[in-house]
C-alpha cells in the first residue's frame, strides 16, 4: 500500500485553488476592463464634420441653421463645419454625388454609426457613401431639380357674410399659419358668388363657411396629419374643410344649422341673486361656441315666467333654457344630463346650481333666497 504524505497533498491543492483563483481574477479583472472600456465608448462624442447647404435668397425656406443647432446637442464633437450656397459648384457636386432632392439641407460625415448617433440617423435622414444626409425638412424648400421653391400654400375662403355667429375660417387659417404652414396667398369668395358657386359645384361642398388649401399643403407631413378632423383630400390634391364646427349654412337644406334661442329666467325681486347673463352666456359661448340667434330676460311674475315654471317644473332662478337647437352641439348635449334637463318639447333647461360655485340664487318651493356659506377660516 503506496502511503501518500498528507501535508503534500494539502499542497499541492492549495497550489491549484491559488492558480485557479489567479486565472479567475485575471478573467473577471478582464471582463471589468472590457465593460469599462465599452462604457467609456459609449460616452465618447462622436467625432463628425458637418457641411450645410444654405439657401440665402429663399427668405421662407426651412431654417437649417436650425436644425443643424439641433443636432450639436447630441453627444458629437465637431471637427469642422463648412457653410456652401446653394449655386456653388461644390454644393451642385454634392447634390449630385448624393442625390439630394431638397435644400436647405446639412451633411454629416465622420463617425455617423456610432450608436449615440443611430436613432437620430434613422428618424431624421438616411446614409449614402458614408455620408449622413438631413432629409426631414418641412417647407418651404427649393426643389433641386426645377430650382422651384416648393410649400407656399394658397386657401381660399368661401364665406357667408349673412351668418355672423359661424365660424370665421380665417382663424382656423391662421392656426396653421402659426403651426408652420407657408400660406403665401389668401382668397375670399361668397358662398353665392359666381366664384363660389363654381368651387362648391366642382367639390360638392354643402356646408360653408369652409376653406380650401391647395395641394402645396400636401409637403406638410406633421400638420396634415390631423386632416381627417377638418375634412378631405380630393383626387386632385386638395383640401377641402367639411368637418366644420355649428353654426353654419347647410346648402343642402337652404338653411343655417345650430342658432339657438335663449332665454334668461330671473327674479327682479332678488336683487342679490347672480347675473345669469354674465355667468351662464360665456360658457355657452366660449365653453361650447354655441351660436345664438336670440336672447331675453323673462321675469317670474311674468305671464311668461308662470307659465314657464309650471310648464318645466322650475323650483331655482335664475336660470336659462335653451331651444331645442342645442341639441346640435354634441358635447353640451353629453354634459347636460349633470347639469339640466331635456324637455319632451326638446328645449334644455338649466338645473345644476352646485355646478356654478358660489352663487346667490332664490328657491321658489319655500321663497328663500340662498347664499353660498362663508369660507371657512
Amino acid at each position: 500500500m503506496i502511503k501518500v504524505p498528507w501535508p503534500k497533498i494539502f499542497l499541492t491543492v492549495a497550489l491549484a485553488v491559488t492558480i485557479a483563483g489567479a486565472l479567475f481574477s485575471t478573467k473577471t479583472l478582464a471582463v471589468i476592463n472590457k465593460n469599462i472600456a465599452t462604457a467609456k465608448e459609449v460616452a465618447r462624442p462622436a467625432n463628425i464634420k458637418i457641411v450645410k447647404i444654405t439657401t440665402p435668397n429663399c427668405k421662407d425656406c426651412f431654417n437649417v441653421d436650425d436644425a443643424v443647432a439641433g443636432f450639436r446637442k447630441l453627444n458629437i464633437a465637431v471637427e469642422e463645419e463648412k457653410i456652401l450656397t446653394v449655386d456653388s459648384e461644390e454644393a451642385d457636386a454634392s447634390i449630385k454625388q448624393f442625390g439630394i432632392k431638397k435644400v436647405p439641407t446639412y451633411l454629416v460625415t465622420g463617425e455617423i454609426t456610432k450608436n449615440s448617433l443611430e436613432n437620430f440617423v434613422k428618424s431624421n435622414g438616411e446614409i449614402k457613401d458614408n455620408t449622413f444626409i438631413f432629409t426631414k425638412l418641412s417647407p418651404v424648400f427649393i426643389d433641386t431639380e426645377t430650382g422651384q421653391e416648393m410649400g407656399r400654400v394658397t386657401a381660399t375662403l368661401i364665406t357667408d357674410s349673412s351668418c355672423s355667429q359661424c365660424v370665421d375660417p380665417k382663424l382656423i387659417v391662421e392656426n396653421f399659419r402659426k403651426a408652420g404652414v407657408k400660406v403665401k396667398d389668401l382668397k375670399e369668395l361668397a358662398w353665392n358668388s359666381l366664384g363660389g358657386q363654381n368651387i362648391i359645384y366642382q367639390y360638392k361642398i354643402t356646408k360653408v363657411p369652409t376653406f380650401i388649401f391647395s395641394p402645396e399643403f400636401d409637403l406638410y407631413d406633421t400638420v396634415k396629419t390631423s386632416w381627417p378632423n377638418f375634412g378631405t383630400i380630393e383626387n386632385d390634391k386638395t383640401y377641402i374643410a367639411r368637418n366644420l364646427p355649428l353654426p353654419y349654412r347647410d346648402l343642402s337644406k337652404g338653411q343655417i344649422i345650430g342658432l339657438v334661442n335663449l332665454i334668461y329666467l330671473t327674479d327682479s325681486s332678488c336683487t342679490d341673486c347672480y347675473k345669469v347673463q354674465d355667468v351662464q352666456k360665456p360658457i355657452l359661448k366660449q365653453g361650447y361656441s354655441v351660436g345664438i340667434r336670440s336672447e331675453r330676460t323673462v321675469d317670474v311674475l311674468s305671464r311668461e315666467g308662470q307659465g314657464l315654471i309650471s310648464k318645466y317644473k322650475i323650483t331655482k332662478v335664475p336660470t336659462i333654457l335653451l331651444s331645442p337647437e342645442a341639441n346640435q352641439y354634441v358635447n353640451l348635449k353629453n354634459v347636460w344630463k349633470n347639469v339640466g334637463t331635456v324637455e319632451s318639447d326638446g328645449w334644455y333647461v338649466f338645473t345644476g346650481f352646485n355646478q356654478l360655485g358660489n352663487v346667490t340664487y332664490k328657491d321658489l318651493t319655500n321663497n328663500q333666497v340662498i347664499r353660498p356659506a362663508p369660507a371657512k377660516s
